[in-house]
């Protein structure tokens, strides 16, 4: 099954998105902003709003544990900076093709045309982590009497320009830690993909945010 967003993810990685940032009637151009390392001890991967914890489930692919870069492509129109990609990078091996990250017991022979599975944002961000790091971070939420926890809170309102904040922070007394980043245009269901080499191997994990129309 292919995705619109396929489109969209072919025209990054070949460097040719700028025909579709060129037909809008506002000026708009792409930048990139790294956000530091992930460190996943066990490979599963937990794509989420962390600051809601609605999804906690790794995706039915894992990687090789370790540390891997997080880096956020930036959509500027005008003065408007949004988070249009967020990506983890596993290996430089050039792309050759994409699969919609799932997780166990998802189908994607049961989507309809324009759907897809993806993760759930009501507070207008996202994130990885680990799924060790989550279940880790969910003890520490639950253990607050909002269910939030204030370092990050912190980070975020001391990160923020205009339209946009992010953060990378450990747990305490951890090198696990919680990537997070504002979620385009905020709150909805954003779909991930994983980006296969030559050999159907992971080279990368991006979400798309659905910001930038293939039309």
């Amino acid at each position: 099954m292919t995705f619109q967003n396929e489109t969209i993810l072919e025209a990054l990685y070949s460097g040719s998105i700028d025909r579709y940032l060129s037909q809008d009637k506002y000026k708009q151009w792409l930048t990139v902003q790294e956000l530091g390392e992930t460190y996943l001890p066990t490979g599963k991967i937990v794509a989420n709003d962390p600051l809601c914890l609605f999804e906690k489930n790794p995706f039915e692919r894992t990687v090789a544990p370790g540390k891997y870069p997080v880096t956020l492509y930036l959509l500027h129109i005008d003065t408007d900076i949004r988070v249009a990609f967020a990506e983890i990078t596993f290996n430089d091996n050039p792309p050759k093709s994409f699969e919609l990250a799932i997780h166990a017991g998802e189908d994607i022979t049961t989507l309809k045309e324009e759907e897809f599975f993806g993760y759930g944002v009501d507070s207008g961000t996202g994130g990885f982590m680990d799924y060790e790091t989550c279940m880790e971070y969910e003890k520490l939420l639950d253990a607050t009497e909002d269910y939030s926890w204030e370092e990050l809170d912190a980070l975020l309102d001391k990160s923020y320009v205009h339209t946009y904040s992010t953060a990378n922070i450990c747990l305490p007394g951890s090198e696990k830690n919680l990537v997070v980043f504002s979620s385009g245009y905020g709150d909805g269901g954003y779909p991930s993909f994983w980006v296969l080499d030559q050999n159907n191997e992971p080279c990368r994990l991006i979400t798309d945010f659905c910001i930038i129309d293939t039309e």
